[in-house]
């Protein structure tokens, strides 16, 4: 991967027309060196995104910079020292990125036991009632409710119509509903403990 540091014959004109802002005279240093500074940076990257975003603060930095060139240097020479730069910038973000994942310490997960005694016993509650549901109710509420079926894949594994499905699951709810109604409060409250 060599780049050429020699300056191009008509190289000289275009740096002390970019100088001036003429745009053509960019887009033409762009066109001969996009290229040549993409293949760097993900070569030095080894990312298709790293390596465009590279690319074009290259360029950008190029145009800002306009003033600062000398027309006696190789414009090749310079975007390279530039390219080189924003490669170890991006090198030391992602080292310092790295070590901060490192020592950020993750919250420790811990669940109160009286807690979590409660959740059990809700737990078991809830299963209780869904056996003591009338046997069609029951088992349309499992499918819906716990292996997730919508009402269509109900009404096609039970041989069913949609309406019948429709109508176990409002009586399957009622029923859940009023058996577990002093279970409710303590249901949210479990459910949105931190």
């Amino acid at each position: 991967m060599g780049i050429d540091m020699g300056c191009l014959p008509d190289e000289k004109e275009l740096i002390c027309q970019l100088k001036t802002g003429d745009a053509t005279a960019f887009r033409e240093i762009y066109d001969r060196y996009w290229k040549q500074q993409y293949d760097l940076a993900f070569y030095k990257l080894g990312s298709k995104e790293a390596a465009e975003e590279i690319t074009q603060e290259v360029f950008v930095t190029l145009w800002l910079q306009k003033n600062e060139l000398d027309p006696q240097r190789p414009v090749a020479a310079w975007l390279y020292g530039v390219s080189r730069n924003l490669i170890l910038k991006t090198f030391r973000k992602q080292a310092i990125h790295q070590r901060y994942l490192q020592q950020a310490e993750l919250p420790e997960i811990t669940y109160n036991t009286s807690e979590q005694l409660a959740f059990n016993e809700l737990h078991a509650i809830v299963h209780q009632q869904i056996n003591q549901l009338p046997d069609k109710c029951r088992e349309v509420f499992t499918l819906s409710r716990v292996n997730g079926l919508n009402t269509q894949q109900i009404a096609e594994t039970l041989n069913i119509s949609p309406k019948t499905v429709n109508n176990h699951l409002v009586k399957a709810i009622r029923i859940m509903r009023g058996n577990l109604k002093d279970y409710i409060m303590i249901m949210i409250i479990l459910s949105v403990r931190p």
